[in-house]
């Protein structure tokens, strides 16, 4: 099991590594040219598989946490180790669902435009309504074991689906208000990627910093969604125009 832990944290990190930088390609590129549609297509097969190895990882910690990642010295607080671990394993995993879900129904969204039935497929909602249970899952468990983190990007994950899933069902959108949603949606799984990259790849780094360490967990959500909420007024404004 660990070996098969090791080759999917490689694969994790080396597929990682590329969509953090491949996600500023398509941001920083005209939108709609070659180049924006090309690199934007690298960065969202590149997060699918960013998405699938961690949800495989975070899969084989809840099943085997002391095997992967305990210390079976201590056998005094195995219980307590084997809790935590599973308890940040399913937190990873949620944000790996949740880059999934929203590179998946940013794509969607500008292949069908204006014909949203396509997005009513039972595929599609159906990972909608395991994104918004496994946020208020996650919610559950920030308020019964005290976990901050959990608390938060419960709450956001929740709003996110619920978002999404209102989209695809509400009668009429605005013009071109797909354009928005897919902004949002992509910028969202970039907001989803340096969480998890800020949270376990340099949680090392940032170990000393006591509660400060927290600032740096939810700085990608808050500055995203500020982002998020301005691009989205000026675009909405300039549709408006037209």
């Amino acid at each position: 099991m660990n070996l098969i832990y090791a080759l999917l944290l490689m694969l994790h990190i080396t597929v990682g590594s590329a969509a953090l930088l491949l996600f500023w390609l398509p941001a920083l590129t005209p939108k709609g040219s070659l180049d924006h549609i090309k690199f934007g297509r690298y960065y969202a097969n590149t997060m699918y598989m960013v998405a699938g190895s961690g949800m495989l990882i975070c899969l084989l910690v809840l099943v085997a946490p002391l095997t992967v990642h305990g210390d079976l010295s201590n056998t005094a607080n195995q219980a307590q180790m084997a809790l935590n671990i599973r308890l940040f394993a399913f937190f990873l995993m949620y944000i790996s669902w949740l880059t999934l879900t929203s590179v998946r129904h940013g794509i969607l969204v500008l292949r069908v435009k204006q014909a949203r039935h396509l997005l009513r497929h039972p595929t599609h909602l159906g990972l909608l309504l395991v994104l918004i249970t496994g946020g208020l899952a996650l919610l559950g468990l920030g308020l019964w074991f005290n976990k901050v983190l959990h608390l938060i990007f419960g709450i956001l994950g929740t709003i996110i689906g619920g978002q999404m899933l209102v989209y695809c069902l509400r009668r009429h959108i605005a013009p071109r208000q797909w354009w928005i949603e897919h902004l949002g949606a992509m910028i969202g799984s970039g907001i989803a990627a340096y969480t998890a990259f800020i949270t376990f790849g340099a949680r090392q780094i940032l170990a000393g910093a006591g509660y400060w360490q927290l600032v740096f967990w939810v700085a990608p959500g808050v500055i995203g969604a500020l982002v998020i909420a301005r691009l989205s007024r000026k675009y909405h404004l300039q549709f408006q125009g037209k």
